[in-house]
């Protein structure tokens, strides 16, 4: 197709999609690199994508189950074949009037993905490959200034201007998940003279190059920032002027009223910060001549609603709103819709696939995203038979992981499997595969046509991005959006009408003016130029129901949630003594932890350059105490279940914290099978265990949980 030239596209070797050049001869893609349109960089989990796209171990031809669920047997079928599974259970789903017991769990390339359409057009939900943490700090900041946030990717660093302050709060932005270029851009803002604060139970490389770190009790973080408020707001130290302008009137009365108590040193004793700290870092904020914060572990704790309105306070009386190295307040640019568009099924009339207690009030909160764990208690309660799943890997990275998998073999009074047609789309083998009734070989970024769209990529300058193929696809894999696109022509024609994945692009592209082909022309991005700051002052509001910035969320006043509680997560307040530390999980720049592809790259997992093993992290006051050496193997146990991991000691994590790296513990390939590895999902609940906590508090502790430790 190509020969000797560098070719734009986008990696997907992690979630973060950075824009790069692949550099093809005769046919094949020998090296990559970072595109410089997008002030580009790559990590290793990127230039190892040449080694995911050659691999032997790449599915080939689809796939259907043969043996038991679980029990990983399938034969080869053909496309066709597995097309007409697919619409045979589909129309029969129909006709029992069943249709929104389907969904789709995926990650959205874009906000136009055509999968999501397929799942419209069925009548299905729409589920998401994201956790309950991202829907939780998305309604954080929609509720209190109106925008959509800036979700995985960090504040404009490239823009923190000297005297700036940036935050990080249970962010690995040096691990993963990020643009390859943050980094850089985190480096560059402290060497112009910004500061770094970093704070999390764990010292990672980010701390390594901070100006301070903060070591905080997991679940601290919204306790610590009211901390942090009140000494701002009780010292006159918050942008009263901004505050007067911009917040809605009565608001401030009420937060001071709600502040009152909030004193550093009753926060301290929450989060186990020294109260002289927070008064230090709240005196910093206060001083800088910009703030910015990220967080991403430290809203999976299990109070993420609190947290994010925290973080949103914060914001709002230090007037760090989109201006430069502050929280930026994105645009959408306008795509033009594919008409006829399918009409989403009404989830409050046909209910969602929650369970628990709680789930009316739960209800209240209208989250908009459909976290994929949620299929374990939507088919044990009848609620889901048809599930499809894409770049998700729910049987290994997501939390109760052992209770998912129980799920998909739960069997009715028939004898039949409750969930009657589950259908993965994959690059590799992946543990979720294994119950797979269909196994589609999907295509690498370098194989396949996708557009990517996504506001919040402002942050860097453009707005979409297009991953062309830079080879002909190899075997016989087809990417997920042209198997949804194909299956909805024979089911949905009407909404189907295009004819095939780059008309469709293109359609949508003609809101802006472009097409796929003025796209590759530009060299695969396009953005209208420029992220533009305090949006609001141009335009003489917040896009909220009052036009102002709403500190106290009145909707929630009649579940006590108008104010966030300061209080850690229910699963870190109880059962102390049996279980004395608290297991957090961190990410590394080796594995997408969630994508099979990184678990299965021997490139990635090679023992000498890459990561080759897991050991359990303790402080060694806590090994002193326990009798237990570097290198011992001991038994990590929590009330869900427990593995045998090696110890290995190290000061940087806070007595009292275990840490353990998220996404080890595949059993499906040759490179991820071998080793005497352990996932830490093993050890992690069900969402349904406690869904009394996060159904008020609007996220459980989904990446961590209370453990022992012991020979």
């Amino acid at each position: 197709m190509h020969r000797n030239e560098w070719i734009p596209t986008v990696c997907y070797q992690c979630k973060a999609e950075c824009a790069i050049l692949a550099r093809v001869e005769d046919g094949v893609v020998k090296e990559v690199k970072g595109n410089p349109l997008a002030r580009g960089k790559m990590c290793v989990k990127g230039m190892a994508g040449v080694t995911t796209l050659y691999s032997a171990e790449r599915l080939k031809y689809p796939l259907k189950r043969v043996g038991e669920r679980g029990e990983g047997r399938f034969e080869r079928i053909t496309w066709d074949e597995a097309l007409d599974i697919m619409e045979k259970k589909l129309r029969e789903l129909r006709e029992r009037g069943e249709a929104h017991t389907f969904t789709y769990s995926m990650f959205p390339h874009s906000t136009t993905d055509p999968k999501w359409r397929f799942v419209n057009a069925a009548g299905g939900f729409i589920s998401t490959g994201l956790p309950h943490c991202d829907s939780a700090k998305i309604m954080a900041h929609l509720h209190t200034f109106g925008c959509f946030p800036n979700h995985h990717i960090a504040p404009m660093y490239y823009t923190v201007p000297k005297g700036g302050l940036m935050i990080l709060s249970g962010r690995h932005p040096f691990g993963c998940l990020d643009d390859a270029c943050v980094p850089r851009d985190i480096l560059n803002a402290k060497a112009r003279g910004a500061k770094l604060v970093v704070i999390d139970p764990i010292f990672r490389s980010e701390a390594a190059k901070a100006d301070w770190w903060i070591p905080i009790k997991p679940g601290g973080d919204a306790a610590l920032f009211l901390g942090v408020c009140h000494y701002l707001l009780t010292n006159d130290l918050y942008d009263k002027a901004f505050c007067e302008k911009w917040v809605r009137p009565g608001d401030m009365d009420n937060l001071m009223a709600f502040i009152a108590d909030k004193t550093p040193e009753k926060m301290s004793r929450i989060c186990e910060v020294p109260a002289a700290d927070i008064v230090r870092l709240a005196k910093m904020c206060a001083e800088a001549k910009s703030v910015c914060i990220d967080a991403f572990k430290s809203i999976m704790y299990g109070n993420a609603m609190d947290w994010g309105h925290v973080w949103s306070i914060l914001l709002v009386i230090t007037g760090n709103l989109d201006n430069p190295g502050g929280q930026p307040l994105p645009e959408i640019a306008p795509m033009a819709p594919v008409t006829p568009v399918p009409p989403a099924p009404n989830l409050k009339e046909l209910g969602y696939h929650r369970t628990g207690p709680d789930k009316n009030r739960f209800d209240h909160y209208n989250f908009i995203l459909e976290p994929t764990w949620y299929a374990a208690q939507a088919v044990k309660d009848g609620t889901l038979k048809v599930f499809f799943a894409s770049e998700c890997n729910p049987a290994l990275s997501e939390m109760g992981s052992g209770e998912w998998r129980k799920a998909m073999t739960m069997r009715d009074e028939k004898g039949d499997y409750k969930l009657e047609l589950f259908v993965v789309t994959e690059i590799m083998p992946s543990e979720t595969m294994k119950w797979a009734d269909l196994v589609l070989p999907d295509q690498t970024n370098f194989e396949r046509w996708e557009l990517l769209y996504m506001p919040w990529w402002y942050n860097y300058g453009h707005t979409a991005a297009l991953c062309r193929p830079v080879i002909e696809p190899l075997h016989e894999t087809r990417h997920a959006n042209r198997v949804m696109i194909e299956l909805g022509k024979r089911m949905f024609p009407e909404y189907f009408a295009f004819k095939d994945d780059l008309e469709y692009y293109d359609i949508e592209l003609s809101g802006v003016g472009m097409s796929v082909e003025k796209l590759m022309d530009g060299g695969g991005l396009w953005s209208p130029g420029t992220a533009g700051f305090r949006k609001y002052e141009d335009a003489g509001k917040f896009n909220t129901a009052s036009g102002k910035i709403e500190l106290e969320w009145r909707m929630y006043a009649d579940i006590g949630q108008q104010w966030p509680s300061p209080e850690l997560p229910l699963e870190f307040r109880r059962g102390e003594k049996e279980f004395p530390f608290i297991l957090v999980n961190f990410r590394t720049i080796f594995l997408n932890n969630t994508g099979a592809w990184s678990q299965n790259n021997a490139q990635l997992r090679d023992p000498v350059s890459g990561l080759d093993a897991n050991p359990v992290v303790i402080n060694p006051i806590d090994a002193k105490r326990l009798g237990i050496a570097e290198g011992d193997m001991v038994t990590v146990a929590s009330s869900t279940g427990e593995v045998r991991l090696p110890v290995a000691l190290s000061q940087r994590i806070k007595p009292g914290c275990a840490g353990l790296i998220h996404g080890f513990g595949q059993t499906m390939g040759k490179v991820a099978a071998r080793g005497n590895w352990a996932g830490d999902n093993e050890l992690i609940a069900d969402a349904g265990s406690h869904l009394d906590e996060q159904d008020l508090r609007g996220g459980e502790a989904h990446v961590a949980t209370r453990v022992n430790i012991h020979k």
